[in-house]
Formats: structure tokens, sequence, C-alpha cells
């Protein structure tokens, strides 16, 4: 009787424990989805005097100027949010097979993003202008 009892207790736990994974996990992708939106809105406030700096920098790099430009690419099917940390922590929404930039300090940064089904995380020393492509590893 006991291990009948013991089963079913296991039994119970480890569903709940499945059910709790997956509602997580919904709650997670929500909480991007609604991320996104919203630093989208705000990313096309003043959108055209950053695609002026952006440009300026892209173009006349300056050796003494400590702001660089950043251009993402993002050849995936999905919604991603970049995001840097450092001394300056910055998060750039970008939406699938699209692009977006970013006018950031130069520095060392923790890079990562949720990529589909997969997550991005690196570290780099950002200190001249670039462009950046993500994509999916087929």
């Amino acid at each position: 009787m006991k291990r009948v009892f013991l089963s079913a207790v296991i039994c119970t736990l480890a569903l709940s424990c499945a059910v709790q994974e997956k509602h997580t996990l919904k709650t997670a992708e929500a909480m991007e989805a609604t991320e996104f939106a919203e630093l989208m809105v705000l990313d096309s406030i003043n959108k055209q005097e950053t695609t002026a700096e952006s440009v300026d920098l892209l173009l006349n790099e300056n050796p003494v100027d400590n702001r660089i430009s950043l251009l993402v690419n993002n050849n995936t099917d999905c919604n991603i949010i970049l995001r840097f940390s450092g001394d300056q922590s910055y998060s750039l929404p970008i939406r699938k097979n699209f692009r977006n930039f970013i006018v950031i300090e130069k520095g060392n940064y923790s890079v990562g993003a949720n990529l589909c089904n997969s997550r991005y995380v690196s570290s780099k020393t950002l200190t001249q202008s670039i462009n950046i492509t993500i994509s999916e590893r087929e």
C-alpha cells in the first residue's frame, strides 16, 4: 500500500513539474514578446536623429569619440532582443528577417539574445563601429 501511495505521489509531482515548466516557458515567451513590442515603440522615437548619428559614426570613425554604431542584421525567423550588458546596458529590438542599429559606448559587453529556440551569449570588446549578422544554424 505504501508503494502504491508513494508511486502516486511521485507521478503527481512529476506531472505538476511538467505543467509548471510549460507554464513558465509560455510566460517567459509572453514577457519577451511584450518587452519586444515596448522596445520597438521606444526605438521608433527620435529614429531620424539616431539614424543620422549612426551613419556619421559609421562613415567618420573618430578614435577619440567614445561612441560606436552597431548595425545588426537579424536573418532568423523570430523577433529578437539583443542585450548588451557592461558599464552601460542596452537592449536592441530587431524584427525577424530585418535589421536595426544602435549607438553605444565603446567597451566590454556581455551580449545575449534568445534566438528562436536557442540562446546566444558571448563576451565582446567593442571598440569600433561594426556590422553584425545573426542567423540560425542550418
